[in-house]
Parts: structure tokens; sequence; C-alpha cells
């Protein structure tokens, strides 16, 4: 009992001392109660969140973080979207004055704003990313987490990158490619249309157990940027691997 209640406190029981669940009958809806400690007694809150959303379920994650609070929960609303194939989601949370927490509506844009900026001048793993179309993510021992682009067009947008007062001149990413076919990973400036900052050719290295490092000089550039990362070309399956990225002076 001491372990579990050991582990809510780690998972559920956050700053404001209170305890998020999943509410039934299914369909679910989200709850939360509170209490002085963990071990209660607990008082009922209300409800968090009404069911909506195309999910016959509904988890909580919280997460405090710079003197605010977050909460993470899924739904249905991506293409092919059900119980079974969920969507995880973010917004902060609100708070009243006399710390009651009133009902949330899902939301389609979440967090639109960067908490800050992205520091490009040290390694930035490919999976981070604040949207995607068209990619999945895998791991092998060789290189931990990396992306897929599955499908000519696939891309992921990364936030908020700050390429400070002096304009680098080179940008280098690890890549590969089990494909003989022209593929490219073009990267480009606030939008999938955007400015050109690079346009990659993807090596052909026999797949995501092999890499190779590629590196091209860049237009100058300064100021915080949206980065698209977009992959180009044909192939039957799994049209590129992408590990991390990285600008240079």
């Amino acid at each position: 009992m001491k372990s579990l209640l050991a582990e809510l406190n780690m998972r559920y029981f956050n700053s404001a001392n209170r305890f998020f669940y999943a509410g039934g009958p299914v369909p679910e809806h989200l709850a939360y109660a509170t209490a002085e400690s963990p071990e209660g007694p607990w008082k009922y809150g209300g409800t968090l969140m009404a069911t909506e959303g195309g999910s016959f379920t509904n988890h909580p994650g919280i997460a405090d973080f710079r003197g605010k609070t977050y909460l993470f929960y899924h739904d249905a609303s991506l293409p092919g979207g059900s119980g079974f194939t969920r969507s995880v989601c973010v917004r902060e949370l609100d708070f009243q004055s006399d710390g009651k927490i009133p009902c949330m509506k899902m939301v389609k844009e979440g967090v639109t704003k960067s908490l800050k900026p992205l520091c490009p001048y040290q390694k930035v793993e490919a999976e981070t990313m604040a949207w995607s179309e068209k990619m999945k993510s895998a791991y092998n021992p060789q290189v931990g987490v990396f992306i897929t682009a599955l499908a000519d067009g696939a891309y992921t947008k990364v936030r908020a990158v700050d390429f400070g007062e002096k304009a680098p001149s080179r940008f280098s990413a690890r890549l590969s490619t089990t494909h003989n076919a022209e593929i490219t990973m073009e990267v480009r400036l606030d939008g999938l249309d955007g400015q050109v900052l690079a346009k990659i050719k993807v090596p052909r290295t026999g797949g995501s157990d092999r890499w190779r490092i590629m590196e091209e000089q860049i237009p100058q550039v300064t100021g915080v940027h949206d980065l698209y990362f977009i992959f180009k070309g044909k192939a039957p399956k799994d049209l590129a691997y992408f590990d991390y990225w990285k600008l240079n002076y």
C-alpha cells in the first residue's frame, strides 16, 4: 500500500494538492479531488473535462513547469482516430482565485506559444517537434530514438528556433535511407513554402542502423524562426530516417 501511494504521489499529486483521474462510466470524463496529503482524506473537486473528443477513454497527466500547470489528455481527433488510436493533447490548466478548477474543453491548438526559444547550436534530436505529418518515431540501440518519413511530403515543425544575432554558416543532420531514389530533406523557414535554408540529398546508407552526417552551407539568417523539415521523394516504404540536426558557425 505504501509503495502504491508513493507512486501515486509522484505521478498525480501535483503542487496544488490535487488528484486527477479518469471517471466513469464509459465513455470516461476527467475529474479531480483535493487533500492535504497523498494519503487523504480526499474531497471530490468536480469534473475537470467532460466526455468529448471521440474516444471512450481519457487519461490525465499533470506537469508543473516554470510557474504554470499543464494538463495532458487524449482524444481521437486526428485522421483514423478512435478509442484505440488516440492522440496526445496538452493545454494550460486554469485555476480560479479560490483554487477550484473550472470544467475545461478540449482544444485544437493546445499550447500556442513556445515556453522558451530553442538553441540550435547543440545537437537537436529529430523527435523534438511542435507538429508533424506522415511521420513516426522508432528506436534502435545505435542512435536511440529517431523519426521516419513515411511518404512524400512528410514533415515536422520545430517552433521558435533562435538563430541569435550572429548568423550560422552551416547546417548538419544525421540521415539515412534504404532506397536508391532521389530523396531530399528541405529545411524551410516559417512555413512549408518558406525560404529554403538547406536542401539535402538523403544518402542511401542501407537502413536505419547505418547513418551518415550530411552538411550544407546555408544563407545568413538571424533572429527567431520556426523550422520545417520536409521530405520529398518516391519510395515503396519508409522514405527516409532522421536522427538529429544542428547549426554551426
